[in-house]
């Protein structure tokens, strides 16, 4: 007799175990009328993926579902930005009701303006850098030959992000040297939203063509991100620098400006081709003849996974350049780089 209410203690504990873990489950309701019941993973760029015990992970557009219910605490960002925890309490055509900690009545948000849930952990840093290489070497009717480098590094957190590159071109027509110069610069962003922040940058520049011994321009000012991802990323930046210009002959200048910026990237084709164009101004505050662009345009095409050609376009034009110098210089470029 103590064996067979053993046997049926076990057997009621399992069936509860069994039954309650489908009670646990969460289940969405599409407008079509399927139930898919499992557990909700995450949520993002438009689509939910639920882990089921028939189909693995599953993933649903997010603008399908018309009901989500569940017991399990989820977290809810919305697209202003708020974050919410707690518990799925009810559900309605079009809305997520949530039981949170701390909010005595249960909160009814809209699906439309839920960009995401259960997001992953952002990682206090990332980084990500690239390098590239251009050497043209031709012999026979002419000897010339030309080498391109760029560098550039980019660590980001929450709140800030530094930025690290250089570039440098040199070329000899019949043993003669046509082209030596070369560029750097550092900059610091603070983000105090997600998407505006405040910048200071430095900018070194050399070119013996161009008659500059050292340029030096010293900013600070104020951007916003418009765009932030791995597809695709957009700013733009305002602000006021200082230009400190060291010719070889000309006499020396010194003035401030504005300053104006704006960076672009987006993969073309499912993160194959990608375009990029970046694109700065300086204006003197004092003399409006004293205008400075510098821009880059191009398309990187895949090698492999972290090798990369490119195929760009420098453009540098100086409104008032030094005495029998050429207002503008173009440079098209091809390398091979290096991408993490």
């Amino acid at each position: 007799m103590r064996n067979i209410n053993l046997i049926i203690t076990i057997c009621s504990l399992f069936l509860s175990l069994f039954f309650s873990s489908f009670a646990w489950a969460d289940e969405i309701l599409l407008k079509n009328g399927d139930r898919i019941s499992g557990k909700i993973v995450t949520m993002a760029e438009g689509k939910i993926v639920m882990n089921t015990t028939y189909g693995g992970d599953i993933s649903i557009a997010w603008d399908e579902i018309s009901k989500i219910m569940g017991d399990e605490p989820i977290t809810v960002v919305l697209s202003d930005g708020t974050s919410l925890k707690g518990r799925t309490i009810g559900a309605e055509p079009g809305k997520l009701v949530l039981q949170v900690e701390g909010i005595s009545d249960p909160v009814s948000l809209d699906l439309a303006t839920t960009k995401s849930v259960n997001p992953a952990p952002v990682p206090a840093l990332t980084t990500k850098g690239q390098a590239n290489l251009g050497i043209t070497i031709a012999k026979g009717n002419s000897e010339t030959e030309s080498q391109h480098l760029d560098l550039e590094f980019i660590a980001r957190t929450v709140k800030n992000r530094y930025t690290l590159g250089a570039e440098f071109n040199r070329a000899e027509d019949d043993g003669v040297e046509s082209t030596n110069n070369s560029l750097g610069y550092v900059k610091y962003d603070h983000f105090f939203s997600k998407k505006l922040y405040g910048y200071s940058n430095v900018l070194l520049e050399k070119d013996k063509f161009k008659d500059i011994n050292l340029r030096t321009a010293l900013g600070l000012g104020a951007g916003y991100q418009f765009i932030e991802s791995e597809e695709m990323n957009l700013s733009g930046e305002a602000g006021l620098s200082y230009i400190n210009e060291d010719f070889i002959i000309a006499p020396d200048e010194s003035y401030p400006t504005g300053r104006w910026a704006i960076n672009f990237d987006k993969y073309l084709i499912a993160k194959t081709l990608q375009f990029f164009h970046f694109h700065e101004g300086f204006i003197s505050l004092e003399d409006t003849e004293d205008l400075l662009i510098r821009s880059r345009t191009g398309i990187r095409m895949p090698l492999s996974k972290s090798v990369k050609a490119t195929c760009q376009v420098n453009y540098d034009w100086d409104r008032k350049p030094s005495p029998g110098m050429e207002k503008a210089d173009i440079m098209y470029i091809v390398s091979i780089g290096y991408q993490f």
